[in-house]
């Protein structure tokens, strides 16, 4: 939470061919929340992003509970392609549009699922960015300035999520912020279409000032960064502890913009050697 990712080095990529890159890794998502990590390999997505995981010791990746259902079946993989023009329905992964704040796992528990990994196969021609927020930052100074609006933040009737995915009629209605079972602050901040904010649930207006808060606290730079990755690079960042979004973009219709993304419900962990050598 004393993050600036208004410090340049927010970003500075590690290359994962250097044996201490787990380490570094771990250190810069411990600091600031997440990482950017050039894989330099031209293997498939899929075993690039397995390395990865091993190396940061995450374990198999989680499906999240969405992706259970009969109908959702379709996207109960391992490793999720993004990528416009293809014939899925999903309305993010889908389109060439922007994608408000969220974290992943709209019906998993707040801190269920602890760990995001976007690799990049291809860049947009132009946007595209993966936009983060530290809202967990935002919430601490919102604690010191409004108390009353930051309490309304962990009621467990606050927010309520529900699918947007066609003929998926379902939802979860939990708080914004908890702690998790170290005492530390976790977040399942999301402002975006798939949200019902219970403002009833603080009759005291609280809820409403908190909304208001982060929205705002959401375009400051101290708390808000965007990450262009470059081909074979890697965004990973802790879905417990940061929210994240996405610019709109354009495509080169012959190379469209291709990420692939794994979840996990394991934070990542350093000296797990990065499988170079050995």
């Amino acid at each position: 939470m004393q993050a600036d990712f208004r410090d340049p080095q927010c970003a500075r990529p590690v290359d994962f061919a250097e044996p201490d890159a787990p380490d570094q890794v771990v250190q810069n998502i411990d600091e600031r929340g997440f990482s950017v990590v050039t894989m330099g390999e031209s293997r498939p997505p899929g075993a690039t992003i397995t390395s990865l995981a091993a190396a940061l010791r995450l374990g198999h990746p989680y499906i999240p509970a969405l992706y259970r259902y009969a109908e959702t079946k379709a996207y109960s993989t391992a490793f999720s392609d993004i990528r416009s023009g293809s014939k899925g329905r999903h309305p993010g992964f889908s389109t060439t549009a922007g994608q408000p704040w969220h974290v992943d796992g709209l019906l998993d528990t707040i801190g269920d699922i602890k760990t995001t990994i976007l690799y990049c196969v291809r860049a947009a021609h132009r946007g595209g960015d993966t936009l983060l927020f530290n809202s967990p930052a935002a919430f601490a100074e919102l604690r010191d300035k409004d108390p009353a609006a930051s309490e309304a933040l962990l009621s467990p009737r606050a927010l309520n999520r529900r699918s947007t995915l066609p003929d998926v009629d379902v939802n979860a209605t939990g708080p914004v912020f908890a702690l998790d079972e170290k005492g530390d602050l976790i977040t399942r901040y999301t402002d975006n279409e798939t949200c019902t904010w219970n403002f009833s649930a603080d009759p005291r207006g609280g809820l409403n000032r908190a909304l208001a808060f982060l929205r705002a606290a959401s375009e400051d730079a101290r708390f808000r960064l965007a990450v262009r990755l470059a081909p074979g690079q890697a965004l990973v960042f802790r879905n417990d502890r940061l929210s994240h979004g996405r610019q709109p973009y354009e495509d080169d219709p012959d190379a469209p913009r291709h990420l692939v993304r794994a979840l996990y419900a394991a934070a990542p962990l350093g000296g797990g050697g990065n499988g170079l050598r050995g």
